[in-house]
């Protein structure tokens, strides 16, 4: 038996009769880390199962990854961070399995050692978040967006286009487009993607988050969707877009930007998962510092 069978046994699996109770102990540490966010936990579910033990201080969300059982950062008051810790510990040491801690942002990791001290802290590159000033996207300007710039002016001198919020009605018109969005492709990761963006604009109206699209020729050709994380911070969860148009990501995010999330600071556009292709893409973009995340294995 694997061992995230036997946590299904064990453990309530988060699903979407009970995800909306971790709303109320994210709100308690509001962290900027992508992995944190309860949209991104719904996009995921099925590709990310994730599994609880709530108290009244805390709660605990267990995870596998390639088989390797993990907890996330724990979500309680920083008094009560050890009180978690050592029943998450309890749980490994019941099935005999090393002790994982993953997605942990500098400042969580450096608490965590001074309860721990014998942790082995793995610096996960693939997993950094990438930051923006939602000003810079919001205006492209400056020498290192001049190439990302020129797409978007060709974009705005070659198409005309209509930005709307999105509503209960025009959801609708983005699942149609979602399922011809790469209809092609056989790539797991893709399809387990789409399956879970397919799922939160089905949640339109039900989940806090936030979204715009983009029609060219009266027909919706790209959307958006993002949600907050902090006073300063939110995070693009979801930006799908017909790349057979110069321009239109750019104009995605600009106009995105403009429209929802103008009052911010910074946006969180995640991160880039180890893949050469989207590193490059997200530093073309020139961030403006990264969320660095760690995993800590007690030895």
């Amino acid at each position: 038996m694997s061992i995230e069978e036997c946590l299904a046994i064990d453990f309530e699996v988060i699903d979407m009769d009970n995800i909306m109770m971790i709303k109320d102990y994210l709100e308690i540490n509001k962290f900027e880390e992508s992995n944190h966010n309860l949209v991104n936990m719904i996009l995921w579910m099925k590709w990310y199962p994730l599994f609880y033990v709530k108290h009244d201080n805390y709660l605990i969300l267990l995870g596998v990854h390639e088989g390797e059982m993990f907890i996330y950062m724990p979500l309680c008051k920083d008094e009560y961070l050890k009180e978690a810790l050592d029943c998450a510990k309890k749980i490994f040491e019941h099935y005999h399995t090393r002790f994982v801690l993953s997605c942990f942002i500098e400042e969580q990791m450096l608490k965590v050692k001074k309860i721990l001290p014998n942790i082995e802290v793995i610096d996960v590159r693939e997993s950094y978040d990438y930051v923006y000033s939602v000003e810079s996207l919001k205006t492209f300007k400056g020498k290192k967006l001049q190439k990302k710039r020129n797409h978007l002016n060709y974009f705005y001198a070659n198409y005309d286009y209509q930005y709307e919020h999105l509503n209960k009605d025009n959801v609708l018109e983005c699942i149609e487009f979602l399922k011809q969005w790469k209809d092609d492709t056989d790539d797991d990761f893709l399809i387990a993607e789409k399956e879970g963006t397919f799922r939160i604009l089905q949640l339109f109206g039900k989940l806090e988050y936030k979204g715009g699209l983009i029609r060219i020729d009266d027909k919706v050709k790209a959307f958006a969707i993002g949600s907050v994380l902090s006073d300063r911070m939110c995070q693009e969860n979801i930006e799908k877009a017909d790349d057979s148009y110069r321009g239109l990501y750019q104009a995605m995010i600009q106009q995105f930007l403009q429209n929802e999330f103008s009052d911010f600071e910074y946006v969180n556009r995640e991160d880039d998962m180890g893949k050469e292709n989207i590193r490059h893409a997200k530093i073309a973009y020139n961030p403006c510092f990264m969320i660095k995340k760690y995993k800590l294995v007690e030895v």
